[in-house]
């Protein structure tokens, strides 16, 4: 028996939204992005993903923390994951060693981090003869604890001790195994009573803090999905520009805070700190390069510029955040 026309042309309907169902499934591509740490650098990840900014842009997007930035950068070397936003000291040397990756974008490029000290700490030299903690030895703890003690002529006396990771640096200093930390945060309980001795940015050294990497191979197969990604991250930026109380909350998920007045703090580093325009400034760079001792290596040797060049062009920051 024969369908009628009316019984026909809702099949055919129903058929057209089955494949307009499918075709939209497969036009998400699937992407497992890294964050290095819980700290505001990891923020326009997380505004990206909880705004739907990922899926807007075409992307079906895993998020996923590896609490170390060589670690994560590791990860991406070896094809577990498509994008990481890591600590850009530990990309640079990656790259330097001859790892095939790229960075596509900076997120800051001043040291938001802080000097924790013991109580009893009230100078830099109170520190000789002691010790700091850092996450891991190439860290960007590692570096910028380095960097400040050099400046101070502190190198060599101040023992820099390895944790593994913020939350055991925190143990550390908990346990007074270390006079002090330099970190974005230290959540330790009382009666631990840290407080900050300096505050890096007052250095007014440039410095670049957190790059956005994917592997070379993976750019030139998929531009548009690295561009797209690289779209998402702005707009949960602005999102967060937006959406103050929404970003709290999602601040307070991933960062495991509870603290009003910590998330508060949070996200005014996140505002202060993460650029619009998510470019790796050379003299930024040019910082770790001198401190490695490879001063005057081109930013083109790390940084792909291209993608935010072609946004620039089109207006697109310009855009999105107008309407924040």
């Amino acid at each position: 028996m024969g369908l009628s026309s009316k019984a026909l042309r809702s099949a055919l309907i129903m058929l057209a939204l089955l494949v307009h169902g499918q075709s939209s499934a497969q036009a998400q591509t699937k992407m497992t992005v890294a964050y290095s740490s819980i700290g505001p650098m990891a923020t326009g990840v997380w505004m990206a993903k909880e705004s739907g900014a990922f899926e807007k842009y075409g992307l079906q997007t895993d998020i996923l923390l590896i609490t170390s930035g060589p670690v994560s950068v590791q990860a991406l070397i070896g094809g577990d994951l498509q994008v990481v936003s890591a600590a850009s000291n530990a990309v640079i040397n990656a790259v330097l060693n001859g790892a095939p990756i790229v960075a596509v974008g900076g997120t800051a490029n001043r040291p938001y981090h802080r000097l924790f000290v013991q109580p009893e700490i009230n100078r830099l030299e109170d520190l000789r003869g002691k010790a700091l903690g850092v996450t891991r030895f190439g860290s960007i703890t590692d570096n910028l604890s380095r960097i400040l003690l050099r400046k101070h002529g502190l190198e060599g006396a101040v023992n820099v001790r390895q944790m593994g990771g913020t939350i055991e640096v925190a143990a550390a200093f908990q346990n007074r195994l270390i006079a002090g930390a330099v970190t974005s945060e230290l959540r330790v309980s009382p009666p631990s009573q840290p407080k900050i001795l300096v505050r890096l940015v007052d250095m007014g050294i440039p410095y670049s803090m957190n790059m956005i990497a994917v592997q070379r191979d993976y750019l030139r197969r998929n531009p548009e999905a690295v561009e797209n990604m690289v779209r998402a991250y702005v707009d949960g930026l602005a999102f967060m520009h937006r959406n103050k109380e929404r970003a709290l909350k999602i601040i307070a998920k991933y960062a495991r805070l509870n603290d009003t007045k910590l998330i508060e703090q949070f996200y005014d580093d996140a505002m202060t700190y993460l650029d619009r325009i998510p470019r790796a400034e050379p003299e930024a760079v040019q910082t770790i390069l001198e401190f490695m001792g490879k001063k005057g290596v081109p930013v083109e040797t790390f940084q792909d510029n291209s993608i935010v060049d072609k946004l620039t062009r089109e207006g697109f920051f310009e855009k999105i955040f107008k309407k924040s």
